[in-house]
């Protein structure tokens, strides 16, 4: 647990300057969004409730990259936005990830959850084999890790050590969150 402090610091340390506009204009950088990375991830989910299933390859073309007018319609509705592999867009985000790896020299993955207010704030409540640091860039949520809650003040970190059950169970206005996993 140390050791999750340490990285905790880091991530505290290193400020995440990114807007709204910012994100939307990298998911407008249409090759760089394909339908799945070579390892199977894809770049770009919503997080789905019972009526939408899995509704993300609608938003996809005939060529297997991001339309990025479809994506918008379910933004605009609500729906939380996943958005893999993230940690070259820009230069704090490489900077956290070159610091990050000097430290542990793990490898790891970085993805934004994106969203405005309307729909399902986080899938259910899960857990994971690894890991995860959370940084919240704008806006707040309430979260829930094991049995605590809290909320995510923007520029906020928090720590979900592998095993425990967390999720994000609300969120009143437009929120960016970074997720490290530490693989």
């Amino acid at each position: 647990m140390e050791e999750l402090l340490k990285l905790k610091q880091i991530v505290d340390s290193i400020p995440i300057n990114l807007t709204e506009k910012d994100i939307i204009n990298f998911l407008k950088i249409k090759k760089r969004w394909p339908y799945k990375y070579t390892w199977g991830q894809p770049s770009v989910e919503i997080i789905p409730n019972q009526t939408t299933n899995n509704q993300n390859i609608l938003f996809y073309d005939i060529d297997g990259y991001l339309n990025f007018e479809r994506w918008e319609y379910f933004y605009n509705l609500g729906f939380t936005t996943i958005i893999s592999n993230v940690l070259d867009l820009n230069d704090d985000l490489r900077f956290l990830q070159k610091k990050i790896t000097e430290e542990t020299g793990l490898g790891i993955n970085g993805n934004f959850y994106f969203s405005k207010p309307g729909k399902k704030a986080s899938f259910d409540a899960h857990k994971h084999e690894y890991n995860v640091l959370v940084k919240q860039i704008y806006g707040q949520s309430k979260w829930k890790i094991n049995e605590e809650t809290f909320i995510m003040e923007p520029q906020n970190s928090c720590i979900i050590p592998k095993n425990s059950i967390h999720q994000v169970i609300d969120k009143n206005e437009n929120k960016l969150s970074l997720t490290i996993n530490l693989i």
